[in-house]
């Protein structure tokens, strides 16, 4: 317990934390969009229930959607085995 004190107790600067945040946030996007390449199948899905709601470029929003949320839909396809 003392050594999580230890760690919650360092400051760290306003710079750190966003620089640390903007890494993470890239790394999160590169994977999304090998995912997304590579379960393009899954983007085709999305793609066909955005079609109704919007009517001009539901391509772009399926694979922004699919980049954004890949670890919900990996998730979501190893539990339904779809």
């Amino acid at each position: 317990m003392t050594r999580v004190r230890r760690l919650l107790s360092r400051k760290v600067s306003v710079e750190a934390m966003l620089e640390f945040l903007l890494w993470a946030g890239l790394v999160h996007v590169l994977i999304g969009l090998a995912w997304s390449f590579i379960h393009f199948e899954t983007v085709e899905r999305v793609e066909d229930g955005l079609r109704p709601l919007i009517p001009a470029g539901p391509e772009v929003a399926a694979f922004g959607l699919t980049t954004l949320l890949w670890p919900y839909m990996a998730i979501a396809s190893a539990l339904c085995g779809s």
